[in-house]
């Protein structure tokens, strides 16, 4: 790499590693953040959850019943007796209260529908998901009376349950949470790392450069405006892949051994998905890199320039989440022609094994578009007398 933009490069790329705050900012902390937030969320969410269900306090409201003793015989529910139940459940003394009435077991007697009344506290996370173990225990005993009262009538249980439902996925070797949840979170990931990971260098070696003094010494050089400008946009799409690479690591880490509290999440994807799936971030990157750079050029200063770059984040974070929840395999071929949409659906197809070679035309052809007209963005702000030096 002797010509001058790749001398640039190599410049601007030792300068942008000699700076400790970009290395731990675009490498360091992406790879560490989700592994971190996500063992978190999962402990603490573990923790609650096994807090609540080894011992369920709630208290029993009405008469000796048969469902009081139902109660009484599994393990983990504790009852507790208490005068102002609402008060205790408000307060988090007991989890929740299970008010019954005081005729209960004579109107299962006589096959009559009786009431039970669960108060619990919709602000209280021990208390929702007490709610959840006592209606499973409250359904088993339905399932119980309804037993015996068929049993008394000489009829077979098996009448309530006319159909057995019996679901069989066509990719059963697919058939796990990962690919679903891979097809919401990483076309959202990659685009906001696309946005994010290039910026920090973008406005180092743009506003930066004005700002420290640096700039105008560098349009001495052999090297013309074009090749600082090549050099420079190499750099930033460099460590914008980085960035890239680092959180994707850090996600995917999260994903193996941090996310246990979602249960199996197993991630299957092919090498030619991730393949594809890599070189749409290179292309992604470039793009942000680009415009990042000319807005970067444009501004006056580093902080300047931060308040410029602002909304471009935001418009790419409304068009990742407005593909969020869509379903790829009911979109239509219109889709693709949006930008970023298209992108992210392109990523949701790599991930499923869906190789379209309509959509991957069409949206490769906007890319390029969308690189060269980002790169004679960059061009025209480098090439401004006006723009380079205003301070």
């Amino acid at each position: 790499m002797n010509s001058l933009w790749g001398i640039v490069f190599k410049k601007e790329l030792k300068d942008l590693f000699r700076d400790r705050k970009t290395v731990i900012m675009s490498v360091v902390l992406p790879l560490v953040l989700f592994p971190l937030l996500f063992g978190l969320i999962g402990k603490g969410v573990k923790s609650t959850t096994e807090k609540v269900t080894k011992e369920v306090k709630i208290a029993y409201v009405g008469g000796e019943s048969s469902f009081k003793n139902f109660l009484s015989s599994v393990p983990n529910i504790k009852i507790i007796q208490t005068k102002d139940y609402k008060e205790e459940v408000k307060k988090g003394s007991v989890y929740l209260a299970v008010v019954v009435e005081e005729d209960f077991d004579k109107k299962l007697a006589q096959d009559k529908m009786s009431d039970i009344k669960i108060i619990y506290d919709s602000e209280s996370t021990n208390s929702q998901t007490a709610l959840d173990v006592v209606e499973d225990i409250i359904n088993k005993y339905k399932d119980e009376i309804v037993k015996r009262r068929l049993e008394a009538r000489g009829i077979d249980v098996s009448i309530l349950n006319p159909i057995d439902i019996k679901n069989e996925p066509i990719n059963k070797e697919k058939a796990n949470q990962g690919a679903l949840i891979l097809t919401m979170l990483l076309p959202l990931y990659l685009i906001i790392y696309a946005i994010t990971g290039p910026m920090a260098a973008a406005v180092d070696l743009g506003a930066g450069e004005k700002e420290r003094g640096t700039l105008e010494p560098l349009l001495t050089t052999q090297a013309s405006r074009m090749q600082l400008l090549f050099g420079k946009l190499l750099a930033i799409s460099v460590m914008g892949i980085i960035g890239t690479t680092s959180s994707l690591t850090g996600l995917y880490i999260a994903f193996k051994y941090s996310m246990d509290f979602m249960g199996d999440v197993g991630l299957n994807i092919s090498i030619g998905s991730l393949i594809l799936i890599g070189i749409t971030a290179i292309i992604l990157n470039m793009i942000f890199a680009a415009v990042e750079l000319a807005i970067s050029i444009y501004a006056r200063s580093f902080k300047e320039a931060q308040t410029y770059l602002s909304p471009v984040t935001i418009i790419g974070m409304i068009v990742a989440y407005g593909t969020y929840m869509m379903d790829v395999k009911s979109a239509s071929t219109i889709m693709f022609n949006i930008p970023l949409a298209n992108v992210s659906l392109i990523i949701k197809e790599f991930i499923i094994g869906i190789y379209n070679p309509v959509h991957i035309a069409i949206t490769f052809a906007w890319a390029l578009v969308y690189i060269i007209a980002a790169i004679l963005f960059a061009r025209y702000m480098f090439s401004k007398e006006e723009v380079v030096f205003r301070t």
